[in-house]
């Protein structure tokens, strides 16, 4: 179809095209200028992008690492100790010569605690250095200062707990320790307690171990997933006392963790020396092949979101040569909880029987309970109660008073990287 011609009249002339179209060089100029250095950038089609792109890249040579820093070491430590007041207990007091009250101050389900005893006590102070010497060796030096441990004129002494080096992966997993250890017997029920600063866990509080001994010890894991653990152990049997005889003690945990389940059996032997009647020839003593002791101990400990519920259960043999021997044993179930991150609470049933074998003694019941408040990162404000009832058994005769000690505990730590 031919295309309709377009009248003369209505066709315009070049003066008023080039009038309409005068209007757009300003704006096709500045497009053209915009896209220059944008084609320049992404280097589209240029030579000198080309010869600029086709540049080596000069790269610095890899800076060499640098040596591990050894030796190295960390300060640290801790103390805690409470304002207390004994609510019950034996209301006798007895006085020494310059007028010092003799009582008993702290609960130790032995004794009956003082009544109306009160005032201000540090229990506990650690200080710590711990070395590494190099990425395969490091050591521990721990001193302990203890209000039950008092100098010769009284004051409280210092000690040390721990001396030993630690030799990393002897074996797969596993590190060998040498000097003043830490024994595994309450080591990881009184982790998962997390309130030392108000009392010992069970075997501890009943003094059937010491929490340090002088020995040698292997500790580490059988799986590389850290589930199945174990500590074995020979030491002297003296904790911090310098070894008297030759008779040792070995020591054994296998602590087995699944998620936030912990099961840990444990169990102990010691020989010990008695004095059964005079030495006869060379070679043998007075000590009988039966006197000796053995502890067995199961912990089980789990962690909810919030709360967590831990129990242990222990008995120990003590054979007793010619005499009947004796069989203590003891049951603790305890449970912490998070209310908030800087408030918590806690709360501890103990049952001991110091002869389970004897119709006639005294069982003991030990309660505590207590709110754990946070102020600041590493301080802890207490307030906590703490008791004891004595159970009559068959003719024995039990104490006439029970324990109950009211405490604000202080517990806090400290720590410096060495300079």
């Amino acid at each position: 179809m031919p295309t309709p011609e377009v009248p003369v009249a209505a066709r315009p002339t070049t003066e008023e095209s080039l009038k309409k179209t005068s209007g757009l060089w300003p704006v096709m100029l500045a497009l053209v200028g915009a896209a220059v250095p944008c084609a320049a950038q992404t280097g589209s089609g240029g030579a000198s992008d080309s010869a600029a792109a086709q540049q080596p890249v000069i790269q610095a040579p890899p800076t060499p690492p640098s040596p591990p820093d050894f030796p190295r070491g960390r300060i640290s430590g801790y103390a805690f100790g409470d304002v207390y007041g004994n609510l019950t207990g034996d209301p006798n007091h007895v006085y020494n010569a310059s007028g010092a009250d003799l009582g008993q101050v702290n609960v130790d389900g032995v004794k009956p605690i003082t009544k109306d005893l009160n005032g201000v006590q540090l229990r506990r102070i650690y200080f710590q250095l711990d070395n590494d010497l190099s990425i395969r060796y490091a050591t521990r030096f721990r001193l302990e200062a203890d209000s039950r441990a008092l100098t010769s004129d009284g004051k409280v002494g210092v000690y040390v707990k721990n001396a030993y080096l630690q030799a990393k992966s002897v074996l797969p997993r596993s590190d060998l320790f040498f000097g003043m250890i830490n024994t595994p017997t309450w080591e990881n029920s009184e982790e998962f307690w997390q309130y030392r600063s108000i009392e010992k866990t069970i075997a501890d509080f009943r003094g059937l171990a010491s929490s340090s001994d002088l020995g040698v010890g292997l500790k580490g894991f059988a799986d590389g997933n850290h589930r199945l653990g174990y500590s074995a152990m020979v030491g002297t049997g003296t904790g911090q006392r310098p070894e008297t005889d030759r008779y040792k003690k070995l020591y054994l945990s296998v602590p087995v963790r699944y998620g936030d389940l912990r099961i840990e059996p444990y169990a102990d032997y010691q020989s010990v020396r008695v004095n059964l009647g005079p030495k006869v020839p060379s070679h043998t003593d007075s000590l009988a092949a039966n006197v000796d002791q053995a502890t067995y101990k199961i912990f089980a400990g789990y962690e909810f979101r919030r709360v967590a519920l831990g129990a242990e259960a222990l008995t120990r043999v003590n054979h007793k040569g010619p005499a009947p021997n004796q069989e203590p044993r003891g049951y603790s179930v305890f449970a912490r909880g998070t209310w908030t991150p800087t408030l918590a609470a806690f709360a501890r049933f103990d049952l001991w029987q110091p002869d389970s074998r004897a119709d006639n003694r005294v069982d003991s019941q030990l309660w505590i309970a207590g709110v754990d408040w946070q102020p600041l990162k590493d301080v802890h404000i207490m307030p906590n109660i703490e008791a004891t009832q004595y159970e009559k058994k068959g003719a024995a005769t039990p104490p006439a008073h029970h324990d109950l000690q009211a405490r604000v505990t202080f517990y806090y730590k400290f720590s410096k990287p060495q300079s």
